[in-house]
């Protein structure tokens, strides 16, 4: 019987009205008027005495802006608000109708435009990435559609003057699917912001690799929020996401590294005007330390880049080289250009009065009237400019090869290239005859030839 009386005691649900001793941790937020913070409670500092309901285990968070303090259970749509107090008492008065439990493991609890906001958290074996918002009317949390749903994970970082809430990367879990990777988390190195007036999520690019690095098998779970951006340790050593600038800070002070160490799991913390206050549970007092960002050196990589990036350089690159190409085509041709002229005169200097004779130049004429209009040459044509139509056939073919010859060896000579000024083909409708024509490449060249002849 004794034992069943004390499992009914323990399995009771909480009170709606708490009233606690106003000790020096919650005095001194009081203190603070202008104090926006998120303060992790440790076990020994929780305010809503707990320990004989079925929340006994569940961590509790301190929301605080202005006058107005919350306290959050964790892993619950619990809320409890600072009602009144006096120099001996505090009286926390449950403001919420909450019904359903951990749905919303590890949450993002914050405060925006006076309202209480929780974003992802874990629960019922997946991660969410849904938006709540309290709603003081009906004391119930509504669920706010968004364009996306996306996953949180431990870097996520809140900026009240932005209205944003960052999104590093994603930690998803889901244990419906099966992998072990799946129960224990795939990570999505997209990065994102939630712009909480547009209610929409906004791609921003992707978890840099050096970044990715220094995430990887980090075991801290402490983060303190400040302004500048995300205060993290990683190895032992402090570092600063600054979301707002793209950009990561790492502690050159060794003595910020050592006050961090000895408090790694962030609870009881806060930051103001410059200082991080830890709260003593032994004294019941406030460490305080100054926060400067000159103890801090910037680091060479961003906490993002662009995801379009790569394909931006291989863009840049193909332009680059296609400039290039076209450089030395264009360097190219004004030397070709230079040589055919330097050939040329070397040309008019020897025996030969011009490059080509004045039946080679008629020759080509007609050759490059006729290629021009996509027509060819025969035989009995060729013959009649070379005035050797009435020779006999015999000599009539050595002519024509003589001076096609000539011509096609002078104008290699010239351009100082491999290509054929003059080509031939048989005919289609008889093959034993050849029909002669200009190579189409090498027009432009040598209607530029015949202007310097």
């Amino acid at each position: 019987m004794v034992l069943f009386i004390t499992n009914f005691a323990i399995a009771q649900g909480p009170d709606s009205i708490y009233k606690v001793p106003n000790n020096p941790l919650i005095a001194q937020l009081i203190r603070l008027p202008e104090l926006n913070a998120s303060i992790i409670l440790s076990q020994e500092t929780k305010i809503i005495p707990l320990q004989l309901t079925i929340l006994a285990t569940n961590a509790q968070q301190i929301l605080k802006q202005g006058a107005d303090f919350y306290v959050l259970i964790n892993q619950t749509g619990f809320v409890y608000k600072l009602n009144s107090y006096d120099s001996a008492t505090c009286v926390f008065k449950r403001i919420d109708h909450t019904v359903n439990l951990n749905y919303n493991i590890d949450a993002k609890n914050f405060i925006y435009q006076n309202q209480l906001y929780s974003y992802g958290g874990y629960g019922f074996w997946k991660t969410n990435g849904h938006l709540r918002k309290f709603n003081f009317e009906d004391s119930e949390w509504d669920i706010i559609p968004l364009n996306d749903e996306i996953m949180l994970s431990s870097y996520v970082w809140y900026s009240e003057p932005e209205g944003r809430v960052y999104v590093p990367f994603q930690q998803i879990v889901n244990a419906g699917i099966k992998g072990s990777e799946n129960i224990k988390g795939v990570r999505l190195f997209d990065s994102y912001y939630l712009d909480l007036n547009q209610k929409k999520w906004v791609k921003v690019g992707q978890l840099e690799n050096d970044v990715q690095k220094l995430v990887q098998d980090n075991v801290n779970v402490g983060f303190l929020n400040l302004n500048e951006g995300l205060l993290h340790l990683i190895h032992d050593e402090a570092y600063l996401f600054d979301f707002v600038h793209n950009k990561v800070f790492k502690s050159k002070n060794a003595d910020l590294n050592q006050f961090l160490i000895r408090r790694s799991e962030f609870t009881n913390m806060f930051v103001y005007d410059n200082f991080i206050y830890s709260y003593s549970v032994g004294s019941k007092t406030f460490n305080k330390y100054p926060f400067k960002l000159s103890d801090l050196e910037l680091l060479r990589t961003s906490i993002w880049g662009n995801e379009h990036q790569l394909y931006y350089s291989i863009l840049i690159i193909i332009i680059c080289v296609i400039v290039a190409l076209t450089i030395i085509w264009l360097f190219n041709r004004s030397v070709k250009r230079k040589l055919e002229v330097a050939q040329l005169t070397i040309l008019k200097t020897k025996s030969i009065n011009q490059a080509f004779t004045s039946i080679e130049v008629a020759l080509i004429e007609i050759l490059l009237k006729a290629t021009l209009k996509n027509e060819t040459v025969e035989i009995f044509q060729i013959n009649h400019v070379l005035g050797i139509k009435d020779k006999n056939l015999g000599l009539q073919k050595k002519v024509r090869s003589d001076v096609i010859n000539a011509i096609n060896d002078k104008y290699e000579f010239i351009t100082q290239s491999k290509e054929v000024l003059i080509g031939s083909r048989r005919k289609e409708d008889d093959k034993r005859f050849f029909e002669y024509f200009i190579t189409a490449t090498e027009v432009k060249s040598i209607q530029r030839i015949l202007e310097n002849n």
